[in-house]
């Protein structure tokens, strides 16, 4: 029965990874993107996928793999500027995360590891700092040092990052009698990350002034609701409020 099982298993994959493919290059968000996709629909990602800088030394910037169309094995994605730098590691199986994965800043040092097994930080450096927050016990508002933030998977750095890279690629701006665009944004943005990890209550301190601008805001914080992680106050998960400061000054 052993030797049957081991048979059917081997002859699958050989099916899968048999299959007939055409390459494909395409614009990506960070650079050129090269894959696979299976030659019979011609849209499933099937095999190798990367994406290579726009710039030299035109290195990977996204290395991973597809199996008819989800994501599988070791993917890896590096910081655009350079392609270098590692930004986050870890392991896809069926198209979601799973084990380890590691998340870095620029600079390499290591911002978070998350267990997706276990749903849980394995570290976190957001933990244990001396900064307050907006916490809400019994339906009142206080403000305390948490043991850790709300924050989610990957680090509010580079969620932020991500936000100011769509408000800089989707915004409206001003543009001056010069024909120059100018962007001169000093704002804050407000929201709430509940005991279950959902964001709530989310407020933009400019959004009477720009009405479009609020509306990638909230798009963004929508398609980006997952991933949060509630605070812990006491080890006691608790809705906690985040700030980000968006602050843009530019002429181009």
């Amino acid at each position: 029965m052993k030797n049957k099982i081991l048979l059917l298993l081997l002859l699958t994959s050989t099916f899968i990874f048999a299959q007939k493919t055409i390459k494909v290059k395409e614009n990506a968000g960070y650079g050129k993107a090269k894959f696979y996709v299976l030659k019979s629909d011609g849209v499933t990602k099937h095999g190798e996928y990367k994406t290579t800088s726009y710039t030299p030394p035109f290195r990977n910037v996204i290395t991973g793999n597809y199996i008819n169309g989800k994501r599988e094995g070791l993917w890896t994605e590096r910081y655009d500027q350079s392609g270098s730098q590692i930004r986050m590691q870890g392991n896809y199986q069926n198209d979601k995360k799973i084990g380890k994965w590691k998340y870095f800043d620029s600079e390499g040092n290591l911002i978070q590891e998350f267990d997706f097994d276990k749903n849980e930080f394995v570290s976190n450096s957001e933990c244990n700092t001396d900064k307050t927050f907006e916490v809400e016990l019994n339906g009142v508002l206080e403000t305390k040092r948490l043991n850790c933030p709300p924050t989610r998977i990957g680090g509010l750095q580079i969620f932020t990052k991500d936000l100011y890279r769509r408000i800089m690629k989707k915004s409206p701006f001003e543009i001056n009698s010069t024909g120059r665009t100018t962007i001169n944004i000093d704002e804050t943005l407000t929201f709430f990350v509940t005991n279950e990890g959902s964001v709530e209550n989310i407020e933009y301190s400019g959004k009477e002034e720009n009405e479009e601008l609020w509306k990638v805001i909230k798009d963004f914080l929508t398609e980006n609701n997952d991933n949060w992680i509630s605070g812990k106050l006491d080890n006691e998960r608790v809705k906690a409020k985040i700030s980000i400061p968006i602050r843009i000054r530019m002429m181009y």
